[in-house]
């Protein structure tokens, strides 16, 4: 496999590079490329339709980093509006209702001050330990370029980790114009970066602390307190850390938490004060390489208290550029992005680097200071009605309930008007499945004001399009919205190792509901899974990635590395999927049994399963199974006869002598008898597991999982995909019909 710049033998000026992406239809679609199967277990390589020759790397060999990436739109673009915020006021806890603009001159003023205070301030830093601690060791040489460190402070055998990875600094915050600035200050002074967040958890947080030996945390100011408390719990995991920088004011944090700070041997610092400090004492940039780590992104989920850190170059960030630049248009000037979803992810850090590499202005979300995770529904809808942005990333659960609330407006209509509205959303729905287009159906039906309020209630007067991954959307939940809101929908696919989105769909797609076409800065194969009854000769197996975009492996785990990615840079996603006639990827599975749910958490049904059955005597087998269209879990339990005759004499009084199994069985699947025995497995198992883990619904059966049956192995392993196939009908009554038994459970009686 090569990889050379798309642009390596043309032509052309960093400033009309953009235009000389291949943006036709193809590339929407996959080829298979002949000759590339290396054994039956595996399929042909797939790549994107429009270069099939070679994959691209970069959008032009002299923009192959995040950094230059940035430096070549701030020269484009230099009076355009870069960074957007809602000001907050700290004393009446509120944000403005309007938003405030820095120019891209300013935000490349701004990000070198703070690049250049960063490294000022940590160098000056009275409890800097060089001598004893590699990442202090680093910030010393940092001047230098030097990013290795001295072999005696850690045998290592990655020496890639060595030479390419600065001191890392780490991000502990909500999305604000803060962190951007931070993230690209670190980027064009080569200091690579990473993120803590809420979610991960306290003992998660130190751990990644200790791997990373990070001196410095960037956050908002109630994270100050979290941080000072890890020191205190975590002394030695912690001990690199010598500097907190809130962005929030230094004057509003609490003066006692500065004195605890420096008795722990931390410096208290605001952002304010580091970016005056760059700009007193300039330094000139100090540009990474292709290879340098720009971020190590820690993913949480599948791997428990310990995630790994996944390692992501410049060139993969140059990659992931490229990959939106050739499905994505170009903004016009005023041309806004709303920066939505957590910048600890990596799908946002992709879709704002896009956003400021080709000159958008990019709206933050409202400040929402000592908030968890992002922006609730509603304050989201508060921004957009403000902002109007042009596009925005969201996740799938979000769209569902944009679906709920523009559903209800409708139902709130005069009739006549709901009459109207509901035919034109119809009319656009019909037209969207005959080609690849929404807006400027009818402009007539366009102009009707009912409709357009929709767009106006939401503040997606001026949007073209959102785009969504992480679990897959219902299709009809992508009509609907394209239809009612009259913009596009994007649907990508990839993971934290590809660099975020390495497929995506058509915004005005005919067809919605896969993950749409492999990029041009990546290729795919599928492996058959015989054990899960995947095979190539059907497309269908285990997506395979390789190519530029691609992470570089994870942080100080070479055993990991070596698991995931083989010899000749293939990388097991753990996905199951299915390729259409075009050449487009529906994930349909995973290989380790993980699945997501609607609100994007990782399930592990095995893990539930086990909890259940050691807890509960009641049943004597079970099967989970999981929609990522829904928000909860359904089963099929086995229940012994006898068991369950004694449940229903015990719980309702019910002791026929000579009851069937049929008649037993129809007793035990009525909705007021399931409600008690979920109650009751549930309440033994709540303490054990998270409240998205708990089942809501179940099927009853005597002996349901047999060998004969084929859902089970002869060793008695469920074999899933199987198992969802033949109890097809009972899991659809379950999702489709009966749904939640545990939602509204209080109007439910459980009398016989």
């Amino acid at each position: 496999m090569t990889t050379n710049s798309y642009f390596s033998t043309i032509d052309c000026s960093v400033e009309d590079a953009f235009n000389k992406l291949p943006l036709n239809d193809d590339v929407f679609e996959t080829q298979q490329i002949p000759n590339t199967a290396t054994s039956s277990q595996f399929s042909q390589v797939f790549r994107n339709k429009a270069s099939t020759e070679r994959l691209i790397d970069s959008i032009h060999p002299e923009l192959d980093t995040h950094a230059k990436l940035f430096n070549n739109a701030a020269k484009k673009f230099s009076s355009r509006l870069c960074l957007g915020t809602r000001t907050y006021d700290y004393n009446n806890k509120s944000s403005n209702n309007k938003y405030d603009y820095i120019t891209y001159k300013e935000t490349f003023i701004k990000k070198n001050n703070i690049g250049a205070g960063i490294i000022r301030s940590l160098q000056s830093n009275k409890f800097l330990n060089p001598n004893k601690i590699e990442s202090h060791q680093k910030i010393k040489n940092h001047l230098n370029n030097k990013f290795g460190i001295p072999n005696y402070l850690r045998n290592n055998p990655d020496n890639c980790i060595e030479k390419d990875c600065s001191f890392i600094l780490s991000l502990f915050a909500v999305n604000r114009v803060e962190w951007i600035l931070t993230d690209l200050a670190c980027s064009s002074y080569s200091i690579t970066s990473t993120a803590l967040y809420d979610t991960l958890g306290s003992d998660v947080s130190q751990y990644i602390l200790d791997l990373t030996q990070s001196p410095i945390v960037v956050c908002t100011m109630d994270k100050v307190e979290v941080l000072l408390n890890l020191r205190q719990q975590y002394p030695k995991e912690t001990e690199a850390l010598i500097s907190i920088v809130s962005m929030d004011p230094i004057k509003y944090i609490d003066k006692n938490l500065i004195k605890l700070g420096q008795e722990l041997g931390i410096e208290i610092h605001d952002l304010h004060q580091i970016e005056e400090i760059g700009k007193s004492n300039p330094i000139e940039e100090i540009p990474p390489n292709p290879d340098s780590i720009f971020t190590i992104s820690f993913t949480s989920g599948t791997t428990g208290s310990k995630p790994k850190g996944v390692m992501v170059p410049h060139r993969c960030a140059a990659s992931y550029v490229t990959t939106l630049l050739c499905y994505e248009p170009q903004p016009k000037e005023g041309d806004i992005a709303y920066v939505f979803l957590p910048l600890t992810h990596i799908l946002e850090r992709q879709t704002s680097a896009f956003a400021f590499s080709t000159g958008y202005t990019l709206g933050l979300p409202q400040t929402t200071v000592g908030k968890k995770d992002f922006v609730p529904f509603d304050l989201m809808l508060d921004d957009l009605r403000i902002l109007k942005p042009t596009y925005m990333s969201i996740v799938p659960r979000l769209l569902t309930k944009l679906e709920g609330l523009i559903k209800q407006q409708v139902k709130e209509l005069p009739k006549s008007d709901q009459q109207k509205v509901n035919e034109i959303i119809q009319y656009k729905i019909q037209e969207q499945s005959k080609f690849m287009g929404s807006k400027g159906i009818n402009s007539k039906l366009d102009s009707f004001p009912p409709y357009l309020n929709l767009q106006k209630m939401t503040g997606f007067e001026n949007m073209k399009w959102v785009q969504t991954a992480s679990a897959p959307v219902a299709v009809s939940t992508i009509a609907y919205l394209k239809a009612s809101l009259n913009m596009g929908l994007m649907q990508f696919y990839g993971l934290t190792e590809s660099g975020a989105a390495i497929t995506s769909t058509c915004m005005y797609d005919s067809r919605p509901g896969s993950s749409g076409s492999i990029s041009t800065t990546g290729e795919f194969k599928l492996r058959s899974v015989p054990d899960m009854g995947y095979d190539i000769k059907n497309l269908q197996g285990e997506v395979m990635l390789r190519g530029p975009q691609m992470f570089k492996g994870y942080y100080y785990n070479q055993e990991e590395t070596n698991k995931a990615v083989t010899e000749d840079g293939w990388f097991h996603s753990g996905d199951i999927a299915t390729v259409d006639e075009l050449g487009r990827l529906s994930i349909i599975d995973r290989v380790k049994n993980f699945f997501k749910m609607a609100q994007g958490e990782y399930v592990s049904p095995e893990k539930i399963e086990n909890k259940y059955l050691s807890a509960n005597l009641l049943i004597n087998q079970l099967f989970v199974h999981g929609n990522s269209l829904k928000s909860y879990l359904i089963g099929i339990a086995g229940i012994d006869y006898d068991q369950g005759l004694k449940f229903l004499n015990e719980e309702f009084g019910i002791n026929k002598i000579g009851m069937s199994q049929e008649e037993l069985l129809t007793i035990l699947n009525e909705k007021p008898v399931k409600l008690k025995i979920l109650n009751l497995l549930n309440s033994n198992v709540r303490n054990q597991l998270n409240g998205f883990e708990l089942l809501h619904n179940i099927h009853i059966e005597i002996n349901p999982l047999t060998v004969e049956r084929e859902v089970v192995t002869p060793t008695f392993k469920l074999r899933r995909p199987i198992a969802q196939k033949f109890f097809a009908k009972a899991l659809h009554k379950l999702y489709e019909i009966e749904q939640s038994l545990i939602h509204g459970a209080k109007q439910q009686v459980a009398k016989l």
